[in-house]
């Protein structure tokens, strides 16, 4: 047996809405179904995929419970500038959590930020 392409799924309210956000950081769209009006949307950055899906569809299609509300994961992005990220997290419609601060003695700059459907995304940039 061989596993390959792992993939988080977020819940989200609008696909592509949120697909437009991760897009401000780099993510590519590898698919969507339907074309119009989508219930899914996958995206890459890197060897990182993420999906995007309405719970509604999901839970119909699957007999899963998805979890609207919450802090129900968290996405970490590592950047070169916390504060450029930060800054274009937020005015990709982003809602700020922690602005850029030292983390462990300094070593790091961590941000969160949550997207719109309110999941954390941490940027952490390496300092020094």
């Amino acid at each position: 047996m061989e596993l390959f392409d792992p993939q988080v799924i977020l819940f989200v309210g609008d696909c592509e809405r949120a697909a437009r956000f991760y897009g401000t950081f780099g993510f590519r769209e590898t698919f969507r179904a339907p074309d119009e009006a989508p219930a899914k949307i996958e995206m890459q950055l890197g060897g990182f995929g993420l999906g995007l899906a309405l719970p509604g569809p999901a839970a119909e299609s699957h007999g899963i419970a998805p979890v609207t509300s919450g802090h129900r994961a968290c996405v970490t992005l590592w950047t070169d500038d916390v504060a450029a990220a930060h800054a274009a997290a937020l005015a990709a419609g982003g809602r700020e959590h922690s602005a850029p601060h030292p983390f462990l003695d300094g070593r790091l700059s961590v941000a969160f930020v949550e997207d719109p459907d309110g999941h954390p995304v941490q940027l952490v940039e390496r300092v020094g």
